[in-house]
């Protein structure tokens, strides 16, 4: 019963979509432009650094009170908060109310780390922001951490439920950063910036 609880509300709480709602505000159909993804990163590149950040961050706070009040409810039951987080980074990627296109599910991935051990997520945050800085890209950033994490929990931690939970949220992850993959191989991904390095400015 317990898991069915963080499972449900998990994923309610990962169905709101900052991206959508902030978009809607500023007169902008976030998923017909930039990478058309209800997302922090796209409302970053195409409504602002402000509203992106924003959003970020309201995206990872969902993720991290959906694992924290489950916690409540359940007395402290750690595992069933975690999958609650779990499957609210699986709402925020496939949300009902947009027809199960959502977003990509990296910023909730961050709030899931930040209810599981808030050290570890400082050092992820650095790290992304480290990234962003020097390659621009922040997939390459989802693409490392969200493979490192399962393995980490698998080996660090009794609760093999956590890693399974991680596990599943990075292969949902993956899924949706699929063309992302492809655009990096092919040299067209999008920077966070908003521009593609690799293409050749005119003489």
């Amino acid at each position: 019963m317990e898991f069915l609880i963080a499972a449900i509300a998990g994923y309610l709480f990962g169905c709101i979509n900052p991206a959508t709602i902030i978009a809607k505000i500023k007169k902008v159909d976030i998923r017909n432009i930039g990478s058309k993804n209800p997302g922090a990163s796209n409302v970053f590149i195409t409504v602002g650094i402000g509203y992106g950040v924003i959003v970020g961050i309201l995206d990872i706070l969902k993720s991290f009170f959906a694992a924290q009040i489950v916690f409540m409810l359940t007395g402290g039951n750690f595992g069933a908060s975690v999958f609650a987080g779990a499957m609210a980074v699986f709402g925020h990627n496939y949300p009902f109310w947009l027809k199960f296109n959502g977003g990509k599910g990296f910023a909730p991935f961050m709030g899931l780390i930040l209810f599981y051990d808030w050290k570890l997520f400082l050092v992820f945050a650095v790290i992304v922001v480290a990234i962003i800085l020097i390659i621009d890209y922040i997939s390459v950033a989802t693409f490392s951490l969200t493979a490192f994490m399962p393995l980490y929990v698998f080996f660090t931690s009794e609760l093999k439920i956590a890693a399974l939970a991680f596990l599943l949220v990075a292969v949902t992850i993956w899924l949706r950063h699929r063309q992302n993959m492809k655009n990096l191989i092919n040299g067209t991904e999008i920077g966070f910036r908003g521009k593609n390095k690799f293409v050749k400015k005119e003489p």
